[in-house]
C-alpha cells in the first residue's frame, strides 16, 4: 500500500512539473551514453559507397549545432501545448534513444571519419567542427541520434491537432529537419547508413506510440490528393 501511495506521489508530482520527466531521462541517458562511450570499444566500422560521394561542407556545423536548441526548444513547445501531446513526443523520443542505447551496447559501432581537404583547414565554421568532433567522438553511431530525435519532431508536429498556422509550421519543421539530416553526412559525423537507420526506427517507434496504420493512412492521403487535384481540374 505504502509503494502504491508512494508511486501516486511521484506520477503527481511529474504530472505538475512535467518537464522534470525530460530532465530526469536525459541525466540517465547522459549517464549511460558517457559509460558507452569510455567503456565498449566499436567492433564494426559503418560505411557505404554513396559517403564516398558525397562532399565536406563545413557550413553544415550551424544546423547540427542547431539541433541541440531545437530538441530542447521542440520538449518546451510541446509542454505548452498539453499533457496528452508532450507525453506522447516523450514517449516517442525517449524510447527511440533507450533502444540505441541498448544498440550501442550489443552493436557497437564506429566511423572511420574523413579528413576535410585542404580548403577547408581554416575558418571559423571548420574550427567549431574541429571542436564538435573533440567532443562528439565517432563511436555509437548507428543508429543517427539527430536524424531519428529530429524525424520524430517533425512527425510529432505533423500528427497535431488544431495546429495554427498548420502548412506554414509544417514546412519549417520540414526545413529544419532536411538541414539537420543533411549536416549528418555533409560534415562526415555519419554515414548515410546511420541516417537511414535513425529515419526507420523514428517511423516505427512513431507508429507503435501514435498508433498509425501506416497502410490506411498513405490510403486516406492519395484520397485525399485525388480529390485536390480533381477539384482542380
Amino acid at each position: 500500500m505504502n509503494m502504491q501511495k508512494s508511486a501516486h506521489k511521484i506520477k503527481a508530482w511529474f504530472r505538475k512539473y512535467p518537464l522534470m520527466i525530460s530532465v530526469c531521462y536525459m541525466i540517465f541517458y547522459l549517464a549511460v551514453f558517457h559509460w558507452l562511450e569510455e567503456n565498449i570499444v566499436p567492433k564494426y566500422i559503418i560505411q557505404c559507397w554513396l559517403d564516398d560521394l558525397i562532399p565536406f561542407c563545413e557550413v553544415f556545423i550551424i544546423p547540427y549545432i542547431f539541433w541541440f536548441p531545437y530538441i530542447i526548444g521542440s520538449f518546451l513547445w510541446f509542454n505548452h501545448r498539453g499533457w496528452e501531446d508532450y507525453k506522447k513526443l516523450c514517449q516517442t523520443i525517449f524510447s527511440g534513444l533507450t533502444i540505441c542505447l541498448v544498440i550501442y551496447y550489443v552493436f557497437p559501432t564506429g566511423l572511420n571519419l574523413r579528413l576535410a581537404s585542404q580548403p577547408h583547414e581554416t575558418g571559423a565554421l571548420y574550427n567549431l567542427v574541429v571542436m564538435l568532433r573533440a567532443i562528439d567522438t565517432p563511436t555509437n553511431v548507428c543508429p543517427s541520434v539527430h536524424v531519428m530525435n529530429t524525424v520524430m519532431v517533425f512527425q510529432a508536429v505533423c500528427s497535431l491537432d488544431n495546429l495554427k498556422h498548420r502548412r506554414l509550421t509544417i514546412a519549417a519543421h520540414f526545413i529544419i529537419m532536411i538541414l539537420i539530416c543533411a549536416s549528418t553526412v555533409l560534415l562526415d559525423q555519419h554515414s548515410v547508413i546511420d541516417v537511414a537507420c535513425g529515419a526507420m526506427m523514428s517511423f516505427v517507434i512513431h507508429g507503435l506510440v501514435y498508433k498509425v496504420e501506416w497502410k490506411t493512412e498513405l490510403s486516406r492521403k492519395k484520397e485525399k490528393e485525388r480529390g485536390y487535384y480533381s477539384r482542380r481540374a
